[in-house]
């Protein structure tokens, strides 16, 4: 953990530069390692994607407000709520709503893109949590501190409380990557954003590395 108190807020205009679409879709089932086999499924309707560095978010994981879908046995069971979350630059917003009603092919499984919902502008507030923020999984918590607060400082944040949770592995390919979920709080509101814009690590296209607003401390369930 690493904790520093105080920082002032100032007057804080939200760029359109960076924004999220969200979709409604429906899915009966989908396993809850599904980062690259969503990834590669939309990749071949929207393969521009890569090119901007692009965020696609987990289904169910994007909101931020502490709910998920049920679990069971390895597996999501996606409500009528669940949404497919991309994080996009605001010149591709209209190459994205193509997506609508399209089936996207996950091998065993399948996501309906049933519709456009909406479009928005990024968070200021300033809580972030990112869910998974690849790492060596050899490295220890603390070390994965050091190297955050390391590629933090380069972006020109200023860290002042950051903690550490849970770790978890996306299958790939090409082998597996090791992550741990961040949470990073007292930001200003200029470093919110730009935090969400830059996101932090490699693999935006598996959702790691982006964060996500949260309304406080406590409401962070790892």
């Amino acid at each position: 953990m690493f904790w520093q108190e105080d920082t002032k807020q100032e007057h804080f205009t939200l760029p359109e530069t960076i924004q999220e679409v969200s979709f409604k879709i429906q899915s009966k089932i989908l396993p809850m390692d599904h980062s690259f086999l969503l990834a590669q499924a939309l990749l071949k309707h929207l393969p521009w994607l890569e090119e901007i560095n692009a965020g696609i978010h987990n289904v169910g994981v994007a909101d931020g407000n502490g709910w998920e879908q049920s679990k069971e046995g390895g597996f999501y069971y996606p409500s009528k709520r669940s949404k497919l979350i991309l994080r996009i630059t605001h010149e591709h917003l209209k190459d994205a709503e193509n997506l609508a009603g399209k089936i996207l092919d996950l091998g065993e499984y399948k996501i309906k893109v049933v519709k456009l919902i909406n479009s928005k502008l990024l968070s200021d507030l300033p809580v972030l949590f990112a869910k998974q923020v690849a790492c060596e999984h050899s490295m220890s918590e603390e070390d994965f501190l050091k190297l955050c607060f390391k590629q933090l400082s380069n972006l020109g944040i200023q860290v002042k409380k950051m903690m550490a949770g849970l770790e978890s592995n996306i299958k790939t390919e090409s082998g597996t990557i090791h992550t741990r979920s961040l949470m990073v709080a007292d930001l200003k509101k200029n470093e919110s954003v730009l935090l969400q814009e830059k996101g932090l690590g490699d693999h935006r296209l598996l959702g790691c590395g982006l964060f996500v607003p949260q309304k406080g401390i406590e409401s962070i369930d790892n």
